[in-house]
């Protein structure tokens, strides 16, 4: 599947690791869809991927695991860090996902989380996730960021750190790996533009010479398992 260049961006990937810190020593398992694996990897002692495609640039201490996050084929507390980048919202069950990142690092151990969020608001909500099946009928749903901090709850994980921003977005950059019809983009495109006369979406929409762009919010977290 092709993926977006702005969800792909290996400079903000290396932010997010900034964020987190790692240690040299310890090992991180890649929950998601591998793009942090290869940020991770210099900075870690080794990574555990459940990723496929990573196999033509794969560093040396990376191994691939072909599982499912939601169904982790690991002992307990075997990794410092679980992570999962902003693929979360499209795995089977990001619920259950959580609660096995949690099982199988050690206690003291993390759990990240990067994903973007849908609106507190239940009607921008809806529209968010309208806008996006219209792109992707494979999309389930974005989780707002008050579902993801009740899931880190549940987990028995204690939420550390939490930081929102922008993630700008431009109307073609954003339909890549959607599959759309023509048709479909057409329709997309004036939804969009009745969206913006009425703000129905809270996504900023705008039209900017001949494309629309449009912002959304993505959201870093960061949980501690409990001892």
């Amino acid at each position: 599947m092709t993926v977006s260049r702005v969800i792909a961006d290996p400079k903000r990937v290396r932010r997010l690791v900034a964020f987190v810190s790692p240690r040299r020593s310890d090992r991180v398992l890649d929950a998601g869809s591998g793009v942090l694996a290869l940020a991770f990897a210099p900075r870690v002692e080794s990574v555990v991927a459940l990723e496929w495609d990573l196999r033509p640039r794969r560093p040396a201490n990376v191994v691939l695991e072909p599982a499912e996050a939601h169904d982790a084929p690991f002992p307990d507390g075997v990794f410092d860090i679980a992570a999962c980048g902003p693929t979360f919202h499209h795995l089977t069950s990001p619920r259950i996902a959580l609660r096995e990142m949690a099982r199988v690092v050690r206690p003291g151990g993390r759990v990240v989380i990067e994903d973007i969020i849908a609106s507190e608001q239940t009607v921008r909500a809806r529209y968010q996730d309208r806008l996006e099946r219209l792109r992707d009928r494979s999309h389930p749903g974005y989780l707002r960021l008050s579902q993801l901090i009740a899931y880190t709850g549940e987990a028995g994980l204690r939420l550390r750190e939490v930081r929102v921003q922008d993630l700008p977005r431009e109307f073609n950059e954003w339909l890549i790996g959607g599959r759309s019809s023509p048709a479909r983009i057409e329709h997309i495109r004036r939804l969009m533009a009745g969206a913006a006369m009425a703000d129905l979406s809270g996504l900023s929409i705008r039209s900017v010479e001949d494309t629309i762009v449009f912002t959304q919010q993505l959201a870093w977290l960061i949980a501690e398992k409990q001892g």
